[in-house]
């Protein structure tokens, strides 16, 4: 059956909706995977009887951190319904578009593994109050939620005064760009690894990961200590008295632009690579 190649929300939505129901399994799993997460170092913590502050702490690190590795771990599984041979078959005939298909998957691995965490969370909190009566840890009455969205979101309070307060709100607004860019970047990789690796590919990315972060820091060591004779005096002089036009927020758009491209690039790649995904692969690539 050929399929009508322009962009179909109705056929998105059908894809969707296919894909939550035949894998509800792995849908629960991940779901109870972050629930259990949370209620074990809640009870941990009310065991220990740690105060309220730090347990406020530690449910935003614990966040924080599923959030992280879950959301790479999930990433590199985007193409977990490609698995078998049938599944592959069975995926690929379905009547939408390798775009819809390939944005199904994203949506699922990125913003709805998010959801997945948030109410998981959500349950998590609701259920500790259950416990209270039991452990009898005083101060813990109060919901972790607002401290959690107040740190979140800090940025948002910022308050510039005086002179230069523009200047300082436009460095703050793009300081706080590049921090959510860079993140979103380093996940592009683990959509780009699941996308081209069939077997391990969460473990193949962070160790290809590790790896050039590892010879980038031997090169880094070697540049600095070769440069170890060069006065740098005359180099900061020359640098003032020729490049005086360039500014920090001219350095922020430029580090803003790059990372931007390099992640639409990421995910070019990644849509390149499932697209050409074919029902029997060469050995080299099931690697």
């Amino acid at each position: 059956m050929k399929t009508n190649q322009c962009f179909s929300f109705a056929r998105l939505g059908l894809v969707m909706k296919r894909d939550l129901m035949e894998n509800w399994k792995k849908n629960l799993y991940r779901f109870l995977g972050p629930y259990a997460g949370f209620l074990l170092v809640i009870l941990f913590c009310y065991m220990v009887r740690v105060d309220y502050f730090s347990f406020k702490i530690i449910i935003l690190s614990t966040f924080t951190l599923i959030l992280g590795f879950g959301g790479a771990y999930t990433a590199s599984s985007i193409l977990e319904n490609m698995d078998t041979q049938q599944n592959r078959i069975s995926f690929l005939m379905l009547p939408a578009t390798s775009l819809e298909k390939f944005i199904t998957r994203a949506l699922y691995v990125t913003l709805g593994f998010v959801l997945t965490i948030i109410i998981a969370l959500l349950l998590a909190e609701a259920t500790r109050f259950l416990f209270l009566p039991i452990f009898d840890v005083p101060g813990y009455h109060q919901s972790v939620l607002p401290f959690m969205w107040e740190n979140l979101t800090r940025f948002q309070s910022m308050k510039f005064t005086g002179e230069g307060a523009e200047e300082s709100y436009a460095i703050g607004y793009m300081t706080k760009a590049i921090g959510c860019l860079l993140p979103l970047w380093g996940h592009s990789f683990f959509i780009l690894g699941g996308c081209y690796w069939q077997k391990h590919p969460f473990w193949k990315t962070l160790g290809i990961i590790l790896l050039v972060n590892h010879l980038l820091g031997l090169v880094g060591i070697l540049l600095v200590q070769s440069l170890e004779e060069i006065d740098w005096h005359i180099v900061v002089e020359w640098l003032e008295a020729n490049l005086s036009w360039i500014t920090i927020e001219g350095i922020l758009s430029f580090l803003i632009v790059l990372f931007t491209c390099l992640l639409a690039l990421n995910w070019w790649l990644s849509y390149h690579c499932f697209k050409r995904s074919q029902v029997i692969k060469p050995k080299f690539r099931l690697l």
